[in-house]
């Protein structure tokens, strides 16, 4: 049996600290859609069927504030647009809650006013709404961090599909700043805590985005990243003592960007990892990091060797909207 496949792309600026009297170009985002391009031809040669990836576009305050419209990446590299199109790709949101300190004199990502994080996605949403003449159903928040308040937005304007959450305890409640490739911007506020969140793809409940119910949920399906097991698997009484006594397994979520020892390593990781589940699925985001970056260099490392894994007989890189509430 195939198994669906979802690879997110944020398209993004290469830095974080974007001067606004000269605004960097978004090299990162030619040189990934090229590097797609070349994935795709070498999925397609393994497999004899076509790939579909999903490109969520920064269309946030600090885009418009920078390069004078929000939309600046969408139309400003047209030919990209409609080369993905055709390739039968689909496009989505991703917003980051960044806003300008006059204390710092930097780009800070404030996680803490909750008033910003509705007004940045909303401003987001909208933005690309008036770009594509319909509202967008798929959304990515900036940095893995989610609230009650962003997921409440998203809700209201329509988005069908989160590919957001890591349903761990996460890195950004340890971190001072949330890192590109090529620089990092200050964290303000507090980091949510996801550990508790479901592992698998779920309707959120209204009071709490980390809860699965299926009474009074919401109306968005929640796509969690795939995650494993941070410790090699027990033994069954060793599981069952633990679910007993209400401890939940470490897991990691599967960054393609992380130092994986090797990407064929990666590729065995998580072929067990999908062995596991009941309803397998597979949900992966990478950045249009600058191509010269430590970070798209590993990204590159471990994709490139999937078509030579045979794992990739099995996964079928598709729209999450066609299949995700199959998987709820």
């Amino acid at each position: 049996m195939t198994i669906p496949a979802f690879l997110s792309v944020d398209v993004e600026p290469d830095a974080f600290q974007l001067s606004r009297s000269d605004p960097p170009t978004w090299a990162g985002y030619t040189a990934t859609v090229e590097f797609a391009e070349g994935l795709r031809s070498a999925l397609v040669a393994r497999t004899g069927a076509a790939p579909r990836f999903g490109w969520y576009f920064r269309t946030d305050p600090q885009i418009a504030e920078v390069y004078g419209r929000p939309d600046h990446v969408l139309v400003k590299f047209p030919h990209q647009v409609t080369q993905l199109q055709a390739r039968g790709d689909y496009f989505g949101v991703h917003a980051h809650a960044i806003r300008w300190s006059e204390h710092r004199q930097l780009w800070v990502h404030d996680f803490g006013d909750g008033d910003w994080h509705a007004h940045s996605t909303r401003f987001a949403l909208d933005a690309y709404a008036r770009w594509a003449g319909c509202p967008a159903e798929r959304f990515r928040s900036g940095a893995g961090f989610l609230t009650n308040g962003i997921v409440d937005v998203i809700d209201q304007c329509g988005i069908k599909v989160d590919l957001t959450l890591e349903p761990v305890s996460g890195w950004g409640l340890v971190a001072s700043a949330v890192a590109a490739g090529v620089d990092s911007s200050p964290i303000v506020g507090p980091y949510t805590d996801c550990q508790t969140a479901p592992r698998v793809p779920y309707r959120p409940a209204r009071h709490d985005f980390r809860v699965r119910t299926r009474r009074h949920s919401r109306n968005l399906v929640m796509v969690p990243l795939s995650t494993s097991p941070l410790f090699p698997e027990p033994p069954v009484w060793k599981r069952a003592a633990k679910w007993l006594l209400g401890r939940r397994q470490q897991v990691q979520v599967l960054y393609p960007s992380a130092g994986w020892p090797s990407g064929y390593s990666y590729w065995d990781l998580v072929e067990r990892q999908l062995r596991s589940m009941r309803r397998p699925y597979l949900s992966l985001a990478i950045r249009t990091d600058q191509s010269g970056s430590a970070v798209a260099a590993a990204t590159r490392r471990i994709f490139q060797s999937l078509s030579q894994h045979p794992l990739a007989e099995r996964l079928r890189f598709t729209d999450p909207l066609e299949v995700g509430a199959r998987l709820v």
